[in-house]
């Protein structure tokens, strides 16, 4: 008898460590509560109109751009594409202690826009980057935007790779855009498990807010700030991702949290009922219902590859569908990437 309990205790123990092992398999906490994050005022609120932000030890990187020409300008990036279509003006934001803005212009038939690149190392576990955008009225749509991620080793340029999955050990890229003719900010996200496109399964950069509809305002100055987290051990989902506007906690997306769906390559937060994915295996789409209100978010693994961090940073404008000859404008300042939740820019 005493032997019988015996192997059923140890039954019971293999029972549970196989059930654990399932769970952290999974990578997703079902129903999990998202972390609570701050909102409005964060460590810019003791630099009022950012003077000095730089000095604190919470922040990695700044750039006001008040530089007296672009050539001081070019020092601080390490790649730098069509110069010749950036200024320096003083349209700045309200109640920023500085005088100038970096500028970019494209012209409809005249290339597809401009970047700055540069590294940020040795490379990060989790960071916020805040900077502050204008669009004139006129700008045309916009392709490709601002961008943030990591590639191992890190360049000093910034990668191709549009369309392919990446490894895990290699690359992933989070870019802040204002999509297309809507105008609302939505992700452009490249990790390894990133979900396919129709109609073949390609792998174009996912988004997450397909319902949400944050107003992207033209003719005005806004707050953006991303915070990035990697997924830490590598073999887990528990990466994170963040985005506020203007001070306002717009998308935060980690393991378990929010509810949704996909719909091939978009999450849609909040929704259920019919979803489709694209399956590589079968090399077809698969059609599957998801729960009223959705199912929790899965969580990100960004890398499998603890030498994969975040570091690098690129203010990118690519435009590639513009009447020839039309006029788009975009002013960007105010560049701070830090440890801690930034916030906009306090009042003097």
């Amino acid at each position: 008898m005493q032997a019988m309990r015996s192997l059923i205790g140890v039954g019971m123990c293999m029972l549970c460590l196989a059930m654990v092992y399932v769970y952290l398999l999974s990578g997703v906490q079902s129903n999990a509560e998202a972390p609570t994050l701050p909102e409005g005022a964060g460590l810019a609120e003791k630099y009022p109109g950012d003077a000095g932000i730089g000095s604190d030890p919470k922040v990695v990187f700044v750039e006001d751009f008040e530089v007296s020409s672009l050539d001081e300008l070019k020092k601080r990036w390490e790649d730098i594409k069509n110069i010749e279509s950036m200024s320096l003006s003083d349209d700045v934001p309200f109640g920023s202690v500085g005088k100038r803005s970096l500028l970019m212009t494209h012209i409809g038939g005249q290339g597809t826009g401009a970047h700055l690149y540069r590294r940020l190392l040795p490379g990060y576990e989790k960071l916020h980057i805040r900077f502050y955008v204008k669009f004139d009225k006129d700008c045309g749509p916009i392709h490709h935007f601002f961008r943030v991620g990591g590639y191992n080793p890190p360049t000093r340029w910034p990668q191709g790779g549009a369309g392919e999955r990446p490894r895990g050990n290699e690359r992933f890229t989070v870019g802040i855009e204002p999509y297309g003719d809507a105008w609302r900010w939505d992700y452009y996200t490249y990790w390894m498990e990133m979900r396919g496109s129709p109609p073949r399964g390609q792998t174009w950069g996912n988004c997450f807010m397909w319902n949400q509809q944050p107003k992207v305002k033209r003719g005005v100055w806004q707050c953006v700030e991303l915070m990035l987290k990697m997924n830490k051990p590598v073999t887990e989902r528990n990466g994170e991702m963040a985005l506020w506007i203007d001070g306002k906690l717009v998308s935060h997306l980690g393991s378990g949290f929010p509810k949704g769906k996909w719909i091939y390559d978009k999450f849609v937060p909040g929704q259920g009922g019919q979803a489709i994915r694209w399956n590589d295996a079968l090399g077809a789409p698969e059609r599957f219902t998801v729960p009223e209100g959705g199912e929790p978010f899965e969580g990100f693994m960004w890398r499998k590859d603890e030498n994969l961090k975040i570091n690098f940073l690129w203010v990118l404008l690519y435009i590639t569908k513009s009447p020839q000859g039309h006029v788009s404008r975009v002013w960007f300042d105010h560049i701070v990437v830090a440890h801690d939740y930034i916030g906009p820019i306090a009042k003097r």
